[in-house]
């Protein structure tokens, strides 16, 4: 680690007074553990300007002086004190480079002192704490130099934890929440932020490297946001997906509501719509007229219906290329208006994916369809590949020249490659949720707070449910 080198301005600048500065405000706000430190990091910690108390909270390590980043480059001018210190992961930040600065000598020191780390306001489990969970008969270590740590299921939370798991190692949100991107709306409340959140938990599983987290204050926020998921019963893991998404959006946007586009889903530049969003088109097309209506829908995920044969059967198997085919097949409708020739005439109907996004979710309706009067869980084993190209059920132009190189190009982009995959196990009314996480180029079973090492090969013999695949070429693997 010694042989990471800094900002040339740290190397300039670094020497024995530095570095014990670094050393007493780290002992002091970082990783303090008497009760006197704490509540002094309490009653202090905020930026002397605009009171701003979040994790991006600056502490001077020059003189006594914390600020927000907007107003530590202020102070910068005016006093030439180049590095701040990040009171919540200890990390330099030089004002020269606007921007964190990471030095082998400082790691190494940040490394010695971190036996506790405090998260001012977001703390979670304490090491004794840690002690007594290790202690109990009731959770098992698989393993304790698995690199994924398992999550305490706090009573039919494993609905929370596997989806957790699976937004846990989405490269692009992780690389989002890591490189210090976010910015929270509630500067008085971060309590509230889900993001900051899960950003904790993310900062917890990398730098505490415990095998066990719990996940009380996560789901006490998406308990506050989604009323009709707020109990102690067991909830459906998609539907818990489609509600974090929806949380992590509404929370982005606030910092730009009065900002009408952005509201739009169409032009939304939140994380979530750049990971998440696909465009799904629903063309009509009437068989007396030729007349084509389309309608443009924004999706976070695309769905496998399972259909039955002449005997009112669900198939014993399928795979997941076959039905998507069945996904995109025309389908006949009677009687429909049609808005041209203002008449009841045949009609078909045929949807098409326009747009393709970074992460690809599937969600297999084992649950049935209105329709079906299903009382049964589906239990259709789905045969589903490790990559996916999905160019042929994309909507394609018809082009020459210059333009047809770039759709080849464009044809790198339909290459997927499955990272994680959700289960269910159990009948229509319970059951129990795990997931399966790529991880370091190995794959993990996460059983709430068992986490251990699998073959891939037992992920394709799994009952699958939701299925997510990100496009290859990004490789953040």
């Amino acid at each position: 680690m010694d042989s990471v080198v800094g900002c040339e301005h740290l190397l300039q600048s670094k020497n024995e007074e530095l570095l014990n500065n670094y050393r007493i405000v780290h002992l002091n706000f970082i990783s303090c553990q008497s009760d006197d430190s704490i509540r002094a990091k309490k009653k202090l910690a905020s930026c002397h300007e605009c009171k701003f108390e979040g994790a991006r909270l600056l502490s001077c390590l020059y003189c006594v002086c914390f600020a927000c980043p907007t107003h530590f480059l202020e102070h910068f001018k005016s006093t030439q004190h180049s590095f701040g210190i990040n009171l919540t992961f200890s990390h330099i930040f030089c004002a020269h480079c606007d921007d964190y600065t990471y030095d082998g000598e400082i790691m190494t020191l940040a490394n010695t002192l971190n036996k506790e780390l405090y998260c001012y306001k977001n703390k979670s489990l304490q090491t004794k704490d840690i002690v007594l969970l290790r202690k109990s008969k009731e959770i098992e270590y698989i393993d304790s130099a698995t690199p994924v740590p398992g999550f305490i299921n706090l009573g039919n939370t494993c609905f929370l934890n596997s989806v957790l798991q699976v937004l846990m190692h989405t490269p692009m949100l992780r690389n989002y929440v890591l490189s210090d991107q976010h910015i929270c709306p509630f500067l008085k409340e971060p309590s509230r932020c889900i993001t900051c959140e899960i950003g904790r938990i993310y900062q917890q599983s990398y730098m505490l490297q415990v095998n066990v987290i719990s996940l009380q204050k996560l789901l006490k926020i998406f308990w506050d946001n989604t009323w009709y998921m707020a109990s102690a019963l067991q909830h459906d893991a998609h539907e818990c997906f489609i509600a974090i998404l929806d949380i992590i959006h509404k929370q982005a946007i606030i910092q730009n509501e009065n900002d009408k586009d952005i509201k739009h889903l169409e032009n939304c530049q939140c994380i979530i719509h750049k990971i998440f969003k696909g465009v799904l088109q629903s063309d009509i097309v009437c068989q007396s007229c030729n007349n084509v209506s389309s309608k443009i829908d924004i999706i976070n995920d695309i769905p496998i219906y399972f259909s039955m044969d002449e005997k009112g059967k669900y198939p014993t198997n399928i795979t997941l290329t076959a039905c998507l085919e069945q996904f995109g097949q025309i389908e006949l409708l009677n009687d429909l208006d049609c808005t041209n020739c203002q008449t009841k005439k045949l009609s078909t109907k045929q949807l098409i994916l326009k747009h393709l996004p970074v992460v690809l979710c599937f969600i297999l309706k084992r649950f049935g369809q209105p329709s079906d009067n299903v009382s049964n869980k589906i239990t259709t084993f789905v045969e589903f590949p490790e990559t996916l190209d999905m160019n042929k059920f994309i909507k394609k132009k018809t082009v020459t020249g210059s333009a047809f190189i770039d759709e080849c190009f464009a044809s790198r982009e339909s290459i997927y490659k499955l990272y994680a995959v959700i289960c269910h196990e159990g009948l229509l009314n319970g059951g129990h949720y795990l997931s399966y996480i790529q991880h370091m180029g190995h794959w993990y079973q996460c059983n709430d707070n068992v986490v251990r090492l699998v073959q891939f090969e037992d992920i394709l013999r799994s009952p699958a449910y939701l299925l997510f695949y990100h496009k290859e070429f990004m490789n953040f693997y």
